[in-house]
Order: structure tokens, then C-alpha cells, then sequence
């Protein structure tokens, strides 16, 4: 039977060995650790938490503001502990995916929002984004987010399935 095989970059057929799926296990541990990490800053301190994405005049001051704080951790905390183990690693992909993407949309409106108020260039935004590493440039905090955001969506549409708990062989 002639079985069509998706090749490229970051594809290769499921169970095959090779470089690609060595780069996709890198990826997944990559996105893993940086959100497990920023997941447990954020986790025992919610309320300074919601402070920070409240600077992004996106959620105002209310319980869903406060209930963001406190639910956005664990799913950062969740959806790592899934790429790491391989359970539900799609799932946890397309969260990073998304969370990525919203991430990306609202430190660029903040910076574009601080550069039209003061005429700091874009080079010399500074700030906390709330990502639980501290202050950043907003520059490199955006070239940051676009990886993730492609790692994240190569793991997705990756149709490789090693390195995975429970993953039957054959």
C-alpha cells in the first residue's frame, strides 16, 4: 500500500528516527520549561499577577480579572507538564498556540501605547510583561513569543509521536 508521507522541516512519518523529531522533543521541552517555570512564579502570588495583566488595560479591575490571575498559571503549568509527558500533547500545543498569540497582540499594543505616549523608541521599552522572568525589553519579549508561538504550532501539526508516555509500539 502507497502511504503518503508528509516531509518538511518539522515532519516526518510517525515512529521514523531522524533529526526532526529530535528538533520537535527539543521544542516541546523547551516551550515546556519556560511556561512550567513562569507558570510557578505566578502560581503563590496571584494577586500580584492579576496587577500585571491589568497594566495591559485589557481585563479591568473584577473577579475575571482575578479568576485570569489564578486559572492562567495552571493552564501554563498543565499544558507543560502535557508536552513534556506527550499526554494530550495537541491539546497542550494549541493552548501555547493561542496563549502565544494573545500574548504577542497585547505586548505589542502596550509597547506601540508606550511609544506613542512618551516617543520611547522601540529599542528602549522596558517592562515587567508579567511573564514571571522579571523586566524585559518589549522587543526581544516579542521574538521570544513568535518562537514559542511556532514552536508550539510545529508540535501541533507534527505527525510524530515519539517520545511520548504510554505510546504504544507497532
Amino acid at each position: 500500500m502507497n502511504q503518503q508521507v508528509r516531509s518538511g522541516l518539522f515532519f516526518e512519518a510517525p515512529g521514523g528516527t531522524g533529526r526532526r523529531q529530535f528538533l520537535l522533543l527539543a521544542f516541546r521541552v523547551i516551550v515546556a520549561s519556560v511556561f512550567i517555570y513562569a507558570a510557578l512564579q505566578k502560581i503563590g502570588k496571584p494577586l500580584l499577577f492579576a496587577d500585571e495583566i491589568e497594566m495591559y488595560k485589557v481585563l479591568r479591575h473584577g473577579p475575571l480579572l482575578y479568576l485570569s490571575a489564578i486559572i492562567l498559571p495552571w493552564m501554563e503549568l498543565l499544558c507543560g507538564l502535557a508536552l513534556l509527558t506527550g499526554i494530550f500533547m495537541r491539546g497542550a500545543a494549541l493552548l501555547f498556540a493561542a496563549m502565544n498569540l494573545v500574548f504577542i497582540v497585547v505586548i505589542a499594543n502596550r509597547t506601540v501605547a508606550i511609544m506613542a505616549a512618551d516617543g520611547t523608541p522601540l529599542r528602549q521599552i522596558y517592562f515587567d510583561c508579567g511573564c514571571g522572568f522579571g523586566p524585559v525589553y518589549a522587543w526581544k519579549k516579542l521574538i521570544e513569543d513568535t518562537g514559542f508561538l511556532v514552536f508550539s504550532v510545529a508540535i501541533l501539526f507534527s505527525p510524530a509521536y515519539r517520545f511520548v508516555v504510554g505510546r504504544k509500539k507497532g
